[in-house]
């Protein structure tokens, strides 16, 4: 299954699902207009590719030749490296040397490419939750099973892979809800009993430096609270076709904010 199939599948992803924190307003907006694909997003793609699947990076993937343009000879060259390479997406000399020192940076990590040797990669996933009966949707980067036991990796590209920063972004990104999304759909698909979940954080500047960190069971259970909770608001905001903002709430001061007491 392509990438644009994959999207064009009317099941809930944890992307989509996550702005339903902000709001039913919020989800309601980015499910009718999709995030445009950025030069960002497409490095992103790129990235997991050539990590993931190096034949597939050289077949879509080209660099950009070093030829002079502004000579008549640079312009017919140029013109035939396009002609040449018409169906593929084109990469500077600064992000292909990016993208290559992150991919070497991965397999030559011994946790990391232990890990990702005898995965399947990019495996679209489709289910039915149970509780709201909404119809949900996953791709999962790299996962394998032994027996009842299976192991979900999730590529990560960041600009700081230790610990401490991988875990602030993994909270304010959702990554816990990712991973419960993720792990209820490998065990509505898969014959498991146990699921271990592990990020490959890789930085995207030299030294490309790896951190490979398996999420905890504390970590899922956050996730998976939350994704009960925005299960449980989609399911009413499509029974009652309603979609508000933020509603009225109450404007509480945090402490330090606080006028001090007279007696202080």
């Amino acid at each position: 299954m392509t990438e644009q199939e994959y999207r064009q599948h009317p099941g809930v992803n944890k992307s989509t699902l996550w702005e339903l924190r902000k709001s039913p307003a919020h989800y309601k907006y980015v499910l009718e207009n999709p995030t445009p694909d950025t030069p960002a997003l497409k490095m992103g793609r790129a990235i997991h590719m050539a990590i993931l699947q190096p034949d597939e990076f050289n077949k879509q993937y080209t660099l950009i030749p070093d030829i002079d343009r502004r000579t008549k000879s640079g312009k017919e060259m140029y013109e035939l490296f396009l002609r040449q390479n018409g169906m593929k997406e084109l990469i500077t000399k600064d992000d292909y040397d990016e993208i290559i020192g992150m991919y070497e940076s991965v397999w030559n990590d011994p946790a990391a490419s232990q890990l990702l040797y005898g995965c399947e990669y990019e495996t679209p996933l489709f289910w039915t939750d149970d509780a709201t009966g909404i119809e949900c949707k996953c791709r999962l980067d790299a996962h394998k099973q032994d027996g009842k036991n299976a192991i979900i990796i999730d590529l990560k590209s960041c600009t700081d892979a230790s610990t401490n920063a991988f875990m602030k972004d993994a909270i304010r990104y959702g990554y816990d809800v990712q991973s419960a999304h993720y792990i209820r759909g490998c065990k509505a698909n898969f014959d498991v009993d146990h699921i271990d979940w592990f990020f490959i954080a890789v930085e995207k500047k030299p030294p490309y430096a790896v951190n490979v960190i398996h999420a905890g069971e504390a970590f899922v259970d956050r996730g998976t609270w939350q994704l009960i909770t925005l299960m449980d608001k989609l399911k009413e905001c499509r029974e009652k076709d309603s979609w508000p903002g933020y509603g009225v709430n109450e404007l509480v001061l945090p402490e330090w904010a606080m006028i001090p007491d007279e007696d202080e």
